[in-house]
């Protein structure tokens, strides 16, 4: 079902022939009440907002060197993005376009992911820049908007109430005013009283599209930029995917050269041998085509742990539950896996791949560095995404490095529109948290 917004003078451009009609109408339009209505409020929110974070800011930014003025800065800057919250509410009171708000830094987990989320947001303080703006320009709008209204209000009141004394007093239209003022000018006084008002309406409703503008610069995202970031991280995330999958040939290559070629050359030689001492040396022979069968069940164990650091049978087969488990029963670590998802439920075979990945790569590093006694491996949908977790009661201290395991289960997760986050304190528990989409609008697996 589609809405259909009526025009009206502020939401859209005019048009020569309804010009002066919305002109002279504007008075009549309740969007130029609520024009004036949203200037009034804007006054009180920019200043009560604008001196809370002053005193937030200059208290915070005294109590810097004891560390607590960080937590009071950071309040600061929570207060003003709900301060751009309102104001973009504010903005559909006359227009009733939507605004987009800009995206923000997800805090993450960890105290110094929450940080940096909180002080390197560009977004954060565009919103704190707002609040700095718009309390000059929320005081400039209302003393303009109240100067015209208050001069139409007091033009047409007082030409109404001398007709009113006047009457009340029983005498007919007098000529002129008791001091001498023909009764021109009362109605000249009227008509430019008229006037006024609707200059007071027009410029109400004109100063909120301006102010909107502002908050569209400030506030919101565009489908321009919203464009452009988009392809800019499809790129990243297509050039991550690209050096994974060649990382994954590597070793490949190195585990085929290092491994089966190896068996299976020894495995040639072996059947060399004992084909020509088959006749010659029978005993010599059958103890070659011992060795030649051992070479053989080694060569086709290696080839299938091979295949299963592609992708394991059982992942294919029964999904991804089933392969947590697998992959959790092989773990040196007690490990247990926990799954909110529903039975039978699939996802596109990259995703599940990812996610057996990530958990593959953590249960490792558990093993070997984190000194853990337990382990939980947790999967679950929030929305349209699908999170795996991995904890441990381990020493933690892990890191995401360049050119490491963790780093490319990042780039991995992040190829497919996903995150992955790892909170690992020294002396631990470590956390690592992906998140990646979940079935809808992909092939399922």
């Amino acid at each position: 079902m589609m809405t259909t917004l009526k025009p009206s003078f502020a939401t859209g451009p005019y048009r020569p022939g309804t010009l002066l009609r919305n002109f002279v109408l504007s008075p009549l339009d309740p969007a130029s009440w609520r024009a004036a209505g949203a200037i009034l409020m804007g006054l009180f929110i920019g200043t009560f907002s604008f001196a809370l974070l002053a005193a937030l800011f200059s208290t915070g930014g005294s109590f810097l060197i004891i560390l607590v003025g960080f937590a009071v800065v950071g309040i600061g800057v929570e207060i003003a993005r709900i301060v751009a919250r309102v104001e973009r509410w504010r903005m559909t009171l006359v227009d009733p376009r939507p605004l987009r708000a800009h995206t923000y830094r997800t805090y993450g987990h960890g105290l110094r992911a929450a940080a940096e989320a909180e002080f390197m947001d560009e977004n954060r303080w565009r919103d704190v820049i707002y609040v700095l703006v718009s309390f000059p320009l929320t005081i400039l709008e209302f003393v303009v908007c109240v100067a015209v209204w208050a001069t139409s209000f007091g033009l047409l009141v007082s030409t109404l109430a001398y007709f009113v004394i006047a009457g009340a007093a029983g005498d007919r239209m007098p000529a002129s005013l008791s001091n001498g003022a023909p009764i021109p000018l009362v109605a000249v006084a009227f008509v430019l009283g008229l006037f006024l008002l609707a200059v007071a309406a027009s410029l109400s409703r004109g100063l909120m599209r301006l102010h909107r503008a502002v908050v569209e610069g400030l506030l919101c995202t565009n489908e321009r930029e919203e464009l452009r970031l988009r392809v800019e991280t499809l790129r990243e995330s297509r050039s991550a995917m690209l050096q994974v999958e060649a990382t994954e040939l590597r070793r490949i290559e190195r585990d085929l050269h290092d491994g089966a070629q190896q068996r299976l050359v020894m495995l040639a030689i072996d059947l060399s041998l004992a084909s020509d001492r088959i006749e010659s040396d029978p005993a010599g022979a059958k103890a070659l085509m011992s060795d030649a069968r051992e070479q053989a069940r080694q060569a086709l164990a290696e080839l299938r742990d091979l295949v299963r650091g592609s992708a394991p049978a059982i992942l294919l087969d029964r999904g991804l539950v089933a392969a947590l488990g697998s992959v959790a029963g092989r773990c040196p670590v007690p490990t247990i896996v926990e799954s909110a998802l529903a039975p039978g439920e699939r996802q596109p075979h990259a995703v599940e791949r990812a996610a057996y990945f990530v958990v593959s790569e953590a249960l490792t590093n558990v093993a070997k560095h984190a000194s853990a006694t337990r382990c939980e491996i947790r999967c679950r949908r929030e929305g349209d995404r699908l999170i795996v977790e991995v904890w441990d009661n381990g020493v933690g201290g892990a890191v995401t490095a360049p050119g490491g395991g963790l780093a490319g289960l990042r780039d991995r997760v992040e190829a497919l529109d996903g995150v992955l986050l790892i909170d690992s304190p020294a002396g631990g528990p470590t956390l690592l948290h992906a998140e990646m989409p979940a079935a809808q609008g992909w092939p399922a697996a």
